[in-house]
């Protein structure tokens, strides 16, 4: 061996501390650690673990899954659980053919209820109007020609009054249906309001039927009327028979009340619904007033408009109209009556029905104005006990009444009976506009009323005084005692000259002592 190569030391191999001279300075060779446990491959150590030495031909994929597999576990152990389902998945994923792609099922959303909204408006139920000439077919086209222009329009009313007689028999029967038994059915309101908001319009529906069948019978099959002079006249016959005589003579001579008035009619006819019915609208138009504000009734209201049957028509159009038809009888009937020969013996009896029907309206509104008096002294709030006069408790009839305003801007409610002048100020009582009485009450027989020309009095108030001044008032009227002692004046503005023409036309029927101020001395007292 040569000397030279004896103490040579190979480059590539690091210094090592077990060099051995015996050995020629060979690196020895590392071994490996046996495991303890050979049998048990998931049981091994971070540390004495090295995957560089195994090689992929000797180990099965089975046993590198596992191996990796243990690892995991052994870092994270949290993950354990999610790791299995990966696992079981993925071998899904492997047994399935390769067309098809494993889908996990979607878990359901949540439903979220959608906000409500208001239904599309459905399109308004019409009514056909109809004329005779419409309502003909093609057999009558021979009759039709033996007509008239004068007979024609004879018919056409004849048809109007009895097509007007159906549509308000339909109208009575969908109130009573829809409106007045669903708001007791839904509870919206107590069975009083119900009664005093629809009244007695179960006793109407009867007096229309009657006159539709009696103008029924009496047409032709060629579609033509001859007689209903006759016809009318005894349908207003059961209503005046019974009804006109009074058991005692309607007179403001005492104070009567709503129900007063109709006790003196005799309940047996069928003119005593009417004036009953017409009698309680002013109550009705306060409950209804009142009541269609809250938030349950408005909504039924809505919808009952949006609704096909209602026409576009709410609620007081349609009980209102009962009382428009009943004013309209004498029209209907003189409409008639002009294209019908006064010789013939439906003029006689159509003449007849006239008188009578405006004889009815008559004691209908004479009801109505009762009703209404009383209603207006029932919203009358006091400050004071001298301010509940006698007059205010006689009256019978509420001649005029409305807003004015005084001469500082504020609003007054004037209430003019036929015995008294109340001038009072607008209140609310558990949301119930009410009446607060304001200075003294005038006594129609001590009240002198004074037409005062424009331009004499400023108008003034507290905001404006410290300003350029305020501006002349027009349409005034002032209102005070014959004894200055006795209580303040009002000096009272108009909403307009119409306004103002009312008012003094409605003083005029209570009082004569009405001075119409000239413009020369309204100034001279202005002046002072």
């Amino acid at each position: 061996m040569d000397e030279q190569g004896l103490f040579k030391v190979p480059l590539t191999c690091k210094s090592s501390r077990r060099l051995s001279f015996a050995s020629g300075f060979e690196l020895p060779r590392f071994r490996k650690r046996k495991l303890k446990s050979e049998n048990n491959e998931d049981n091994i150590s971070v540390t004495s673990l090295n995957v560089s030495g195994i090689s992929a031909k000797k180990k099965s994929k089975q046993t590198l899954r596992r191996v990796s597999a243990s690892l995991v576990n052994l870092i994270s152990p949290g993950r354990q659980k999610h790791s299995v389902v990966l696992h079981h998945k993925k071998q899904l994923e492997n047994n399935m053919p390769e067309n098809k792609s494993f889908k996990v099922p979607c878990s359901p959303r949540p439903q979220v209820a959608s906000p409500y909204k208001l239904p599309h408006p459905s399109p308004a139920k019409r009514r056909q109007q109809l004329t005779w000439m419409d309502t003909l077919g093609g057999a009558s086209g021979k009759s039709l020609l033996q007509l008239t222009s004068t007979d024609i329009k004879r018919q056409e009313a004849i048809y109007e009054l009895f097509q007007g007689e159906r549509d308000m028999v339909e109208d009575l029967l969908h109130v009573t249906k829809l409106y007045r038994d669903s708001l007791l059915t839904l509870g919206l309101m107590s069975n009083h309001e119900v009664n005093t908001l629809f009244g007695n319009i179960d006793q109407l529906i009867p007096v229309h039927q009657e006159l539709s069948r009696r103008l029924q019978e009496e047409r032709e099959p060629d579609g033509t009327t001859r007689h209903v002079g006759k016809q009318i006249y005894d349908w207003d016959a059961i209503w005046h028979d019974g009804v006109g005589a009074l058991r005692a003579p309607l007179c403001f001579s005492d104070t009567w009340t709503v129900t007063e008035v109709c006790s003196n009619i005799i309940s047996s006819s069928q003119l005593s619904v009417y004036i009953t019915y017409c009698a309680n609208q002013i109550q009705a138009k306060s409950i209804f007033d009142t009541k269609k504000n809250e938030p349950a009734i408005e909504d039924f209201f809505q919808r009952c408009l949006a609704s096909p049957f209602s026409r576009k028509l709410d609620l007081w159009s349609l009980l209102d109209g009962a009382k428009g038809r009943f004013v309209k009888y004498p029209l209907l009937i003189h409409s008639i009556l002009k294209y019908t020969t006064s010789e013939s013996d439906d003029a006689a009896h159509l003449k007849k029905a006239i008188k009578r029907m405006e004889k009815m309206v008559g004691e209908a509104d004479l009801a109505t104005g009762v009703s209404r008096c009383e209603h207006s002294k029932s919203l009358l709030t006091y400050l004071y006990d001298d301010q509940k006069v006698a007059e205010i408790e006689l009256s019978t009839a509420l001649l005029c009444s409305g807003c004015m305003k005084n001469s500082k801007g504020s609003k007054l409610y004037v209430f003019l009976f036929d015995k008294v002048v109340v001038v009072s100020r607008s209140s609310f009582q558990s949301s119930k506009q009410l009446f607060q009485v304001y200075r003294q009450p005038i006594p129609t027989g001590q009240l002198i009323v004074e037409d005062l020309p424009d331009g004499v009095v400023k108008m003034g108030s507290f905001r404006n005084a410290f300003g350029q001044g305020g501006h002349t008032a027009k349409n005034m009227i002032r209102l005070s005692f014959q004894d200055a002692h006795k209580g303040h004046s009002h000096t009272l503005i108009a909403n307009d000259e119409h306004d103002k023409r009312q008012w003094m036309q409605a003083f005029h029927k209570v009082t004569s002592k009405i001075v119409v101020v000239p413009e020369v001395q309204a100034k001279a007292g202005s002046d002072k």
